[in-house]
């Protein structure tokens, strides 16, 4: 089990969605994603609650990510909307409704560079 430093304030405290983000960001840290944060993007836009975002390095560790955080979610009882982007475009979302998750290669993620567009998001963890 991995053990997370997670600040929840009042707002993301209150959101529903929380434990199944929670469960996102352990599920790639088990898979060894790297540089994992997770936004509460609740104040600052209706399009979902939480981003979480995070880095892989090659193709096959994109897949493993992806999948293994699909599972999670999905045995959870969520269902995924819809998803953008391949293991080798270096780009990979997954929209849960209340929760977008990002995988990035590292390159990819420095360039759209999330974490400053929302700025004015919570780090929750």
């Amino acid at each position: 089990m991995i053990l997370l430093q997670v600040d929840t304030g009042t707002s993301a405290r209150d959101l529903p969605s929380l434990p199944h983000a929670m469960l996102a960001v352990s599920t790639a840290l088990e898979k060894k994603a790297e540089d994992v944060v997770l936004l509460d993007i609740s104040s600052v836009s209706i399009m979902a609650d939480f981003f979480m975002i995070c880095t892989v390095r090659t193709d096959t560790h994109a897949r493993a990510v992806r999948d293994s955080v699909t599972q999670a979610l999905e045995q959870a009882g969520l269902k995924m909307r819809r998803r953008e982007g391949s293991d080798a475009s270096g780009w990979v979302l997954l929209d849960w409704g209340d929760i977008v998750i990002h995988i990035f290669g590292p390159s990819e993620r420095e360039f759209y560079s999330l974490e400053k567009l929302w700025g004015d998001a919570r780090v929750i963890a």
